[in-house]
């Protein structure tokens, strides 16, 4: 066992703490003042000097001053935390002298054990005096620990100033630094009454030994509280939390030592017959179950019990989940009418065929058990998705609580009413309906149902039956074979013959969470398997709708879940034909080049399948006699439509930058991602896609994600262009750029713009090179590392489609960097237009394999001679990246 100190814990967090935060200042401090403020620090055209000793200066004073202080500020820190420490311990084992004069105090120097077993494990009282490690011999304050004690078992003496965790004040963390020793407002609240220290309270340990990390080099230890968390990172440590509820205190402790980790949990709580009023716990008059059963009116319950001679459970330690009378009676009015349908004694009733005829195969016996689970379980000790075993064979109990206006909580779906009804031997919880033996899955309900046929056969070609068998919590809205029915007769034939939508239109049916009726409260939203909401909603006849679909028959339990049953099945987004998704976007331009190339049906067999949709107005940019000729040659508009549809189906979470798909035209097509803040895209991070620009070839992405059977829709601002072999293969095709392109030749570069990339060409036409003085563009022509440097500042080493250059803010400026060379601000201006450093973009072009060719009116390298003084003057400023910075600080 390795022996931790606390107050030497705490001081090395603290330290360890403060020594991070000092470093980390200093290095901001030094980095600032050098890149910022340090006149010293100017862009020269030649090259840029950094005086990098005044930083290693500034660092070194700054660890001088941390060195003469640090020994007065651990000294300090030391003292505090001692405090804090003193005042956390109870009033017997706090110094009795401290402060008289001539005296030794008397008290405790430190707190130390061994982390083990639990909460208290080894732990030694050390005096002020004593030898390292030897206890003082006395009496221990032991605190109460185990099962469920009696209340014989209940230590009387309590200390209501006592708490099981060192105290922590989070408004003084230290104490009361400044202020009169001793006194804070909130010194009122310690005078309170604590009930969980009280007479008549039991005490249960529960222990989970969590064993090994996976991660052994990173030990996190977590605890939580009703109002707070908190994570610490150290080798060996305990966190202790406690929480209040209305009727129970619990104390979470969790330790780990060398990777191993240990949870110990204590409850307090009044012992069984007492229940919590204000701040202690008052007994109650306890009777037996079959008294407390007739008490509480729940005589038919209890009638039925004895009439099947069961009554004899009602002697054992047992929780009942109770039917009230009304419930019975409801129960047996539906059995009835069951009855009545069955002989064809319907009447005048009218059933619609999707209702379930539910068989009551259940004996009673196993009704009435299934009511009953063993020990006591209190309303406290209920939560969500809690399953519990009852006393029928196989069958369980789950517990659903929901945050409704007023709250619910259900038990196999039926809505509890009224809790602990305490009697001698056990506990009774009121329900609103009865229950009956829960044993076969949501799979099984499904499978065992021949009015199900069609809805088992769709689950398991979606491969969803495992799920549905599996233990776990899960909703089901299953349409009956009718229901199915109201399909068109293609639609269902599809589904039943596997079509690509069918699972998409099975999740859709199926929620991640049990959703019982009585949860449904007016109008509300849940998420389906496929992420995608649904609109539950109870109308004021009590009936239930999801979405468009009524809910015939609710609430029955599976063991992992609950099924509803539904009058038409829930068509998803997914499940519309991808022509009729485009129909509804008015896509009417790309549907007619699908109609005047003869693709409609080809588009609509396609499976896992993305479509680059042109908008109309996309479209309406080509030429008028370019798009006829494109209509009068087929199989030419074929081969561009074709480009706008790849394998497989992508979601925008799906891709990442620069990723290249498949398309149905056997080229290659590139999408680019670029985010709408630069500097804070790190930080903001892509959920939702929200701050980040997708573009498909260069065209962007105006509308994401449009799901359809089989397809994923995406809308683009322009008609895809299949890419030409690459960007040296642009350059040497365009005449306007033979001076540009001879340099390339010249110094061998050529071969660098036909490999893989991607490239950027920030292209200056034959103009730009004509319009300089004859002087320097000899100087270009004869000196072939100017050439090679000029050329290098114009390739940029990434894809920076027109489409993603975003506008310049206050504050943050995109820069790209060059293969070699000063980093270029790519920006759009207030009126639109695009500036690459001090040139315009004059065209961009279409991508190619390897990247893209932008032509630009300005060259991006000075190749003026520098002229003496006034350049010099001009030039000699301080780097600021952000013209915000230089408003602050210039």
């Amino acid at each position: 066992m390795v022996q931790c100190s606390v107050t030497n814990t705490t001081s090395k967090m603290t330290l360890s703490t403060a020594l991070a935060t000092v470093f980390f200042l200093v290095s901001v401090n030094a980095l600032r003042e050098d890149r910022m403020f340090n006149r010293e620090f100017y862009r020269d055209p030649d090259k840029v000097q950094w005086q990098g000793e005044a930083r290693v200066s500034s660092l070194q004073d700054a660890m001088d001053r941390l060195s003469s202080s640090l020994d007065t500020t651990l000294g300090r820190l030391s003292d505090r935390i001692e405090q804090q420490v003193e005042l956390s311990l109870p009033l017997w084992m706090r110094p009795r002298n401290k402060g008289v004069s001539n005296v030794p105090p008397i008290g405790v120097e430190a707190i130390s054990g061994n982390l083990g077993d639990g909460i208290d494990d080894g732990l030694e009282v050390h005096y002020e005096g004593e030898d390292e490690g030897q206890p003082l011999d006395g009496t221990r304050y032991e605190k109460t620990s185990g099962t469920l004690a009696t209340p014989d078992d209940v230590d009387q003496d309590y200390d209501a100033d006592y708490s099981p965790l060192f105290s922590f004040n989070p408004f003084f963390p230290f104490g009361n630094m400044g202020r009169r020793p001793q006194f804070n407002i909130f010194n009122g609240m310690r005078g309170r009454r604590v009930w969980w220290k009280g007479p008549n309270v039991c005490v249960d340990r529960e222990e989970i030994d969590e064993g090994k990390e996976q991660d052994t080099d990173n030990a996190n230890i977590s605890g939580s509280s009703s109002s707070s968390s908190f994570i610490f990172s150290m080798g060996n440590m305990e966190m202790t939390s406690c929480s209040e509820n209305r009727d129970k205190y619990t104390c979470t402790s969790k330790s780990s030592r060398r990777g191993l980790h240990k949870t110990v949990v204590v409850t307090h709580r009044c012992c069984h017959g007492y229940v919590k009023e204000a701040s202690e716990c008052v007994k109650v008059e306890l009777r037996d179950l079959k008294e407390t059963l007739q008490e509480i009116g729940a005589t038919d319950f209890l009638s039925l019990t004895k009439a099947v001679g069961i009554d004899e459970i009602l002697k054992d330690n047992i929780t009942l989940f109770v039917p009230t009378n009304e419930a019975m009676q409801e129960y047996t009015a539906d059995l009835e009418a069951e009855n009545e349908l069955d002989s064809g004694l319907e009447g005048d009733r009218s059933f619609n065929e999707v209702y379930l005829r539910r068989r009551r195969s259940a004996d009673t016996e196993s009704l009435i058990l299934s009511h009953v689970t063993k020990g006591i379980i209190y309303a406290s000790d209920l939560h969500d998705e809690q399953v519990l075993h009852s006393l029928a064979e196989n069958s369980t109990l789950r517990i659903n609580t929901y945050s409704t206006n007023p709250p619910a909580a259900t038990v196999n779906c039926a809505r509890l009413v009224s809790v602990n009804q305490h009697s001698t031997n056990g506990v009774v919880h009121t329900i609103a309906k009865v229950l009956e033996p829960v044993t076969k899955s949501l799979a099984d309900l499904i499978t065992s149902d021949p009015q199900f046929s069609v809805l088992k056969r769709l689950v398991s070609q979606a491969g969803l039956l495992t799920q549905l068998r599996e233990p776990g919590q899960l909703t089901v809205f299953a349409p009956t074979d009718a229901a199915f029915r109201t399909l068109p007769e293609s639609v269902l034939e599809a589904l039943v013959d596997g079509s690509a939508c069918l699972e998409a239109v099975v999740k859709n049916h199926i929620l991640p969470n049990v959703i019982c009726s009585a949860a449904v409260q007016g109008k509300a939203r849940t998420v389906n398997l496929l992420e995608n909401y649904l609109l539950l909603e109870k109308t004021e006849d009590d009936k239930i709708f999801v979405e468009d679909a009524q809910v015939v028959v609710r609430d029955i339990v599976g063991t992992n879940g609950v099924l509803h049953i539904v009058d038409s099945p829930l068509m998803p987004q997914e499940a519309k034909p991808v022509i009729e998704v485009l129909e509804g976007h008015n896509l009417t331009r790309f549907l007619d080049l699908l109609e005047a190339a003869e693709m409609t049906d080809e588009l609509s067999s396609m499976t896992d399948v993305t479509v680059f949709a042109p908008s109309n107005r996309a479209i309406d940019e080509i030429p008028e006699d370019v798009l006829d000729n494109l209509k009068n040659n087929p199989s030419k508009l074929r081969d561009i439509l074709r480009y706008h549809m790849a394998t497989p189906s992508l979601q925008a979470d799906d891709i990442a930058n620069d990723h290249i798909a498949t398309t149905r035209a056997e080229q290659p097509l590139r999408i680019n991602l670029y985010s709408r803040s630069p500097i804070l895209s790190g930080v903001l991070g892509t959920n939702g896609r929200r701050h980040v620009r997708l573009t498909a070839g260069c065209s962007r992405v105006s509308i994401l994600d449009s799901r359809a059977c089989g397809a994923v829709v995406h809308i683009v601002e322009k008609m895809l262009k299949m890419p030409k072999t690459s960007v040296m293969q642009h350059l040497e095709e365009e005449d306007n750029f033979s001076i540009f392109t001879k340099m390339l030749q010249d110094t061998g570069l050529n071969e660098t713009l036909s490999e893989k990339g991607p490239f950027t060409v920030l292209a200056p036409t034959d103009h730009v090179f004509k319009t300089l003085p004859e002087m320097e563009l000899e100087q270009i022509l004869e000196d072939e590392e100017l050439q090679k440097l000029l050329i290098k500042q114009h390739v940029l080493k990434e894809h920076v489609c027109c489409a993603g250059i975003n506008p310049s803010t206050w504050l943050f400026m995109d820069h790209k960097r060059p293969v070699e060379g000063t980093p270029i601000h790519v920006r759009r201006t207030s009126s639109g237009r695009l500036m690459a450093g001090s040139a315009r973009i004059t065209h961009c072009s279409a991508p190619t394999l390897n990247g893209l060719v932008h032509t630009v009116n300005h060259l991006l390298v000075n190749v003026q001679p520098r002229q003496q003084g006034g350049s010099q003057d001009r030039t000699n400023r301080p780097i600021f990246s952000a013209p915000g910075f230089e408003i602050l600080f210039g």
